[in-house]
């Protein structure tokens, strides 16, 4: 006998309440928070490392990061960027970072924020969101498909090798 869908369980048409969960812009104050969710999305860094990034991102007028707040907590983080193309007469939206403490998983907080990002998305005239995930992530791939994101695996990369003797 099938299982009746619970009706307490967030879904992409019914997340947690919104008055539990607040978006905002993260600022500094936030790298505490934010330090430990990129080291579970797998990109471990330092609050100091952090802090250098965020501010950053802040002078970038196409970009941006959001923290999620459920009950006064930070509990997720995403951050996107606003690409005009070439070939393309309108922007594009590009998620780049996007992470829930797991923890707080199956809450609505993903869909929160990315409901966030796709209306500042819309309000830049952006013709399309793109995010890219890794194939073992195979949660993540079923929570952006039931989302409405479409699969095109054909993404290439090239590594650059970075000096690091240039950063000091």
């Amino acid at each position: 006998m099938p299982e009746h869908p619970d009706p307490e369980r967030p879904t992409p048409d019914r997340p947690t309440p919104e008055h539990r969960v607040t978006i905002r812009v993260a600022g500094q104050r936030d790298t505490g928070a934010i330090v430990p969710l990129l080291g579970q999305l797998g990109y471990p860094t330092s609050a100091l490392e952090l802090g250098v990034r965020l501010e950053r991102l802040a002078d970038h007028p196409d970009a941006e990061v959001l923290v999620a707040e459920l009950d006064g907590e930070v509990v997720g983080v995403a951050a996107y960027q606003l690409i005009d193309l070439l070939e393309r007469p309108d922007p594009q939206c590009r998620i780049t970072a996007l992470v829930v403490d797991d923890r707080y998983r199956r809450r609505g907080v993903a869909y929160a924020l990315l409901h966030t990002i796709e209306d500042c998305a819309r309000d830049a005239g952006c013709f399309r969101l793109e995010v890219t995930t890794r194939a073992e992530r195979a949660d993540a791939l079923a929570f952006y498909r039931a989302a409405g994101f479409d699969q095109r695996p054909h993404r290439l990369t090239k590594p650059l090798e970075h000096d690091t003797l240039a950063d000091l």
